[in-house]
């Protein structure tokens, strides 16, 4: 058994740092494979086309606009409102999916001008995605208000917007995933110290 007298130069560091770099690449590597997972779990699915198209001055209001996702969303829980210059909510009906398009009717009648498309949608993985995009229209929507009939008329009025309520938005890395980074850090470093602790004895 060598004693530590006859140990070479720097075999004290070698034989403290080499099994801590092994032990903290290992670490690290683990702590990788946890982030990636948790940021790959996380990741949402993104808009890929609107119509109209963002900024977009079109000649009519259209009968409805459409969003394209990268994957299918859900419909309920999805809503999506068109917005007039004044605050108006044009929207008529719920969102239809179809595929991965989510469509939303316009009421007729809708006057020219700038609009605002807010929408809300719920995600393939289930979480809660939202945005806006504008589009400008020179002459109001080709659609006429009902006939009147026997009964009493029915208004076409649009009804002022209704704010989106806000949604938790739990995409972030999960604290179990924080809570275990910790615990490993705290590992590595008892490791260390014990290994110091350990050569300190020897010599």
């Amino acid at each position: 058994m060598i004693s530590p007298a006859s140990r070479l130069p720097g075999e004290t560091n070698m034989t403290l740092n080499f099994p801590a770099a092994r032990v903290l690449a290992g670490v690290l590597a683990l702590m990788l494979m946890l982030f990636g997972s948790a940021t790959a779990a996380s990741a949402h699915d993104s808009v890929t086309a609107t119509a109209p198209s963002n900024g977009e001055t079109v000649d009519t209001v259209p009968e409805k606009v459409t969003i394209t996702l990268s994957n299918t969303p859900a419909t309920i829980g999805s809503e999506i409102q068109v917005l007039d210059g004044s605050g108006t909510n044009w929207s008529a009906g719920a969102v239809d999916v179809l595929d991965n398009t989510a469509s939303q009717a316009v009421k007729p009648g809708a006057p020219a001008g700038d609009y605002t498309v807010k929408w809300r949608l719920v995600s393939s993985d289930s979480h809660p995605i939202e945005g806006e995009f504008t589009f400008t229209a020179a002459a109001a929507g080709t659609g006429s208000a009902p006939a009147v009939g026997a009964g009493p008329m029915t208004s076409v009025q649009a009804v002022p917007e209704k704010p989106l309520e806000q949604v938790k938005d739990d995409s972030s890395v999960p604290w179990s995933v924080i809570g275990l980074f910790v615990v490993l850090v705290g590992v590595v470093v008892a490791m260390v110290l014990v290994a110091r602790r350990r050569l300190a004895k020897d010599e």
